[in-house]
């Protein structure tokens, strides 16, 4: 993988962590999935772990689903990351049709969410929303706690496709 440019500084956290375990998450209709259905696809997997009472992850919400439907045939998609866990899987799925969201959306304990976090990045679990970015291979090449701009994930990965 080419090294990561000065522009990932903006994500503030670069990590060169191991491929990820088996799956301990659900997908919406309750069938075992994980990140590692997801990675390794061949394009760009943007990550971006929710709540659906945070905030900014419901401002936001709107920017990463018009990223996806932009990127997805070309060089990237995006996949959201509930840490509502099964209490609130109503909610999270409320939260997937106010936003009309046409990525797939997959769902975590809380606890098992940042236990996950932390072992994979080294970093410890900060809070919603957190962004994971996963290279086409499947390796995870940058996460950062709070929002991420989509112009910023734009850039990075043009950044990434230029040749050096």
């Amino acid at each position: 993988m080419k090294k990561i440019s000065m522009l990932a500084a903006c994500f503030l956290g670069i990590s060169l962590a191991a491929p990820l375990q088996a799956a301990i998450f659900k997908d919406m209709a309750g069938k075992p999935a994980g990140l590692d259905d997801y990675t390794g696809k061949g394009k760009w997997l943007i990550v971006m772990i929710w709540a659906s009472d945070c905030h900014v992850c419901n401002k936001e919400a709107k920017n990463y689903n018009a990223f996806h439907l932009k990127h997805k045939d070309k060089d990237a998609t995006v996949l959201g990351l509930s840490m509502d866990g099964q209490e609130k899987l109503a909610e999270a799925k409320k939260f997937i049709q106010q936003h009309g969201l046409v990525f797939p959306n997959i769902i975590g304990e809380p606890r098992d969410v940042a236990i996950r976090f932390t072992n994979l990045t080294g970093v410890e679990w900060a809070g919603t929303p957190t962004i994971l970015v996963y290279s086409p291979a499947g390796e995870l090449a940058v996460q950062q706690a709070g929002a991420v701009p989509i112009d910023i994930i734009e850039e990075f990965l043009a950044q990434q496709q230029k040749p050096q």
